[in-house]
């Protein structure tokens, strides 16, 4: 085989390279195109929705108050109202006239403390309502798409975020150190959510 005919046939191959590159290239892109006119919306507004979910839960509240009610299960008014109880119980010892200045400043102290951990609990319980219904209603007018296009490690971290928000606000954990984000289970999910949507949709 003389040199031009190898010569020939390398730069065909080499043509026939290129081109395949380039379409597979142009495919690529194409798909990547395609994927986001179809989950941009969808995940816009996915993550305004994730973001609006409260970062602590009732459970976080309570640790800070002795002998505080259980939460489980949304049971958002019931704790409202055992600690309305509780506080009703504190001032009727106020009214002791046997009670030392120290005693009266203790539970005052406590009174105080659960005045403001039901201002807390009922920001949290309005913010979860509202977020719980955006997602749902998402969920419904979203699925089709969302099952169809997103990228598989999009739905393992939503699942996992699902996980943590039923953890939190249906079993009663604690959502960790809610001051630490790398202590946060919320935050952490919800993080990693974005992080896999901004790679899905090729966002650097």
């Amino acid at each position: 085989m003389s040199q031009k005919l190898v010569s020939t046939i390398f730069k065909q191959i080499s043509t026939l390279f290129i081109t395949k590159l380039k379409i597979d290239s142009e495919v690529q892109q194409k798909n990547i195109q395609l994927k986001r006119e179809k989950l941009s919306e969808v995940y816009l507004n996915l993550t305004s929705i994730i973001n609006s979910f409260p970062n602590e839960s009732p459970s976080d509240i309570l640790q800070e108050i002795k002998y505080s009610p259980h939460y489980l299960s949304e049971n958002f008014d019931a704790i409202l109202i055992s600690l309305d109880y509780q506080i009703e119980d504190y001032k009727n010892q106020l009214s002791n006239i046997n009670i030392t200045y120290s005693q009266k400043n203790d539970i005052s102290t406590e009174i105080s403390n659960r005045e403001h951990a039901k201002n807390q609990i009922v920001t949290i319980r309005d913010k979860y309502y509202e977020a719980k219904d955006k997602f749902d209603d998402w969920y419904l007018s979203s699925k089709n798409i969302f099952d169809l296009y997103a990228h598989q490690n999009v739905k393992n971290q939503l699942a996992v975020f699902k996980i943590v928000i039923h953890n939190t606000f249906i079993s009663g954990y604690s959502s960790k150190n809610i001051d630490n984000p790398l202590e946060n289970n919320i935050k952490i999910c919800r993080q990693n959510l974005i992080m896999s949507i901004r790679n899905d949709l090729g966002i650097k």
